[in-house]
Order: C-alpha cells, then sequence, then structure tokens
C-alpha cells in the first residue's frame, strides 16, 4: 500500500469521525506509515456495523479481528475516532501529548498497541502503572 498523504488521511480521519458519531461509536486509529490498527468502542451491533463497512471497503487489504469482547468502560470516551499517525515520535502511543492515550487502563488493549509500535520497528512501551 502507498503511503497516504496528509490530505487523503485527514479525510479518511473526517470519514470515520462522521460515521462513528451516527452511531456512537469511539475508538483510534493509529498509522504507521503502510498499516493501520483501529480500535471500535460502542455497542456490539453499531461496532459490527462500522467493521462490516470496513471489510467491504475496497481500499483495504488484509483486514483481521485482532480482539473483540465487552469492556468494562471505553479508553477513548473522548474521540470519535482520534488518529496517531507517527507511532515512532516521543509522545506517540502513550505519550502525554497524545489525548487519551495515556488514559488507557486496559491492560490487553495496552498490549496490543504496544505490539503495534514494535511491529513498526519502534522502541517497547511501558504499561500504564
Amino acid at each position: 500500500m502507498a503511503r497516504l498523504s496528509a490530505p487523503e488521511l485527514g479525510r479518511l480521519l473526517e470519514q470515520c469521525r462522521f460515521h462513528n458519531q451516527q452511531v456512537n461509536i469511539t475508538g483510534v486509529l493509529l498509522h504507521d506509515g503502510s498499516r493501520f490498527l483501529g480500535v471500535l468502542e460502542g455497542a456490539p451491533e453499531a461496532v459490527a456495523a462500522v467493521f462490516s463497512r470496513i471489510e467491504a471497503d475496497c481500499r483495504h487489504t488484509g483486514v483481521q479481528v485482532l480482539a473483540d469482547g465487552p469492556i468494562s468502560h471505553r479508553q477513548f470516551a473522548c474521540w470519535t475516532m482520534g488518529l496517531v499517525d507517527d507511532v515512532s515520535q516521543p509522545g506517540g502511543v502513550g505519550g502525554e501529548a497524545i489525548p487519551c492515550m495515556h488514559t488507557v487502563t486496559d491492560a490487553g488493549l495496552w498490549l496490543l498497541l504496544r505490539e503495534f509500535q514494535v511491529g513498526a520497528g519502534h522502541p517497547l512501551l511501558s504499561l500504564p502503572g
């Protein structure tokens, strides 16, 4: 997949936010330049509908569900869809400079985010204390 330009990434984020707001979905989209990792939070039916739209979109390839299940509370409640588009930056995943990321309390989600960052060839994250 070719790297998305800033305007293309902006349009994608705008579309995600619009559709997610319509069905009360929150979440975050991480982008390392060639791959995406998305976290969707909301009612199971709404999440399933959004995911079905993602799978059917011809711009996506290799779509996989890495984790699925109930949550005690939303980890990204302040974002209809947040974006971390450079996980290598010091303020990237887990950094204070990225709103909401430092509030993630679900250990399984932290591990998933960490593995995404490691897979991009970036340093390991620490689990929240």
